[in-house]
């Protein structure tokens, strides 16, 4: 065969080699990327496709790490996506960036339709990485803009320590993608999670119903328990409210109940869980929280109370609170129970310190008390 020839073949033979091995590991990533879009767009908390994005992400794509820049359209996404959790918070700090739709106006309007890929990408969108320990180590990036239904809702930010690993025009199809399924992903799972949020609200105080307190609590007790922490159950009731009504009529007595959901907010932590729990009576879970500065928080919110009046119909109302406090270090052997019987038992005692408030004269705070034996 002539040599000329033989070369030629063998070129060839390479070259094709090369396509071969090119294609299979396109397919690779393309399934890795289809597998991975799958599983956040099947996310069904906001916890957990923040797990997915802003962890599993880094280690399924081989990355130096990833931000994720959203814009709060409806300014839920901080809740949503924390759900009162300090520690998770701060622990995707620098990680997760949400904007406001009117202060962070001129960030939101920099952002471009189509991937951005290589140094042209840190250079415009350097503000997204400059919060991350590891922001320099980072050699290339991708910036993926989230669109959904032609408005941007934010951005990812792919982070690599390979100068080569995004360059201008490779792989973008894939990146495009991902960001298609990552925006259907978040716009569907904080959805969902409203509508969520929706039962488990009280439809007149627009806080928190008894359903969801029970379920938090729980939560809350076995995170304190883990922590050695302790948690406050505080309940408060009206005092007189059956007057008020009877007097006023019912339409007053709902804009009392709401006036005393908003100075209850006011006064204690977004981490804190408030909740109506039947009629005139809230309950409020104070995790991570000691006694006497939870008997602080109590006081502080009952003079708020009685010093703020309401006025209805150019009258003035007063109003005034019994609040009934329990302590998690104060249940016997907590450890060895069951969270049922937790929180069975710090309700329980929280009430039977309010029932103590009530019958003392109204207008004060108790702390429950273990019976001398």
């Amino acid at each position: 065969m002539d040599e000329s020839v033989y070369d030629k073949n063998r070129e060839l033979q390479r070259k094709l080699d090369h396509f071969i091995k090119q294609a299979r590991a396109n397919e690779k990533k393309q399934e890795l990327y289809e597998t991975f879009g799958f599983e956040i767009i099947g996310a069904s908390t906001p916890k957990q496709l923040r797990d997915l994005l802003l962890s599993q992400s880094i280690v399924r794509f081989q990355l130096l790490d990833m931000v994720l820049c959203l814009v709060d359209h409806h300014k839920d996404a901080d809740r949503l996506f924390f759900e009162h959790d300090e520690e998770a918070r701060l622990g995707c700090a620098n990680k997760l960036l949400i904007l406001d739709v009117n202060n962070d106006a001129e960030i939101i309007q920099s952002f471009i339709v189509n991937p951005m890929l290589g140094t042209e990408a840190l250079q415009k969108y350097h503000w997204m990485i400059n919060g991350l320990k590891s922001s320099n180590q980072v050699k290339s990036a991708a910036f993926l803009p989230l669109l959904r239904s032609n408005q941007v809702i934010g951005a990812m930010m792919l982070l690599s320590q390979d100068p080569h690993r995004y360059q201008k025009g490779i792989g973008t199809f894939f990146l495009q993608k991902l960001s298609a399924m990552t925006a259907v992903a978040i716009e569907n799972c904080l959805n969902q999670q409203r509508i969520k949020e929706i039962s488990y609200q009280d439809a007149l105080t627009q806080t928190y119903n008894r359903r969801y307190f029970d379920l938090r609590l729980k939560d809350e007790i076995a995170r304190c328990i883990r922590w050695n922490d302790d948690l406050i159950c505080m309940f408060l009731d009206v005092d007189h409210f059956k007057k008020i009504n009877d007097s006023h009529g019912h339409q007053t007595g709902d804009s009392v109940l709401r006036h005393m959901v908003n100075l209850i907010k006011e006064q204690v932590r977004s981490c804190d869980i408030v909740a109506r729990y039947g009629g005139e009576e809230f309950v409020v879970a104070l995790p991570s929280t000691a006694l006497h500065a939870a008997h602080e928080i109590a006081e502080r919110l009952r003079k708020a109370i009685c010093s703020s009046a309401i006025i209805l119909y150019d009258k003035q109302l007063n109003i005034s609170v019994s609040i009934g406090m329990a302590s998690l270090r104060d249940l016997p052997v907590v450890l060895q129970q069951d969270a049922d019987f937790i929180c069975t038992t710090l309700l329980e005692r929280a009430d039977k310190a309010l029932y103590e408030a009530k019958e003392g004269g109204r207008n004060q705070v108790v702390v429950y008390t273990n019976p001398i034996l």
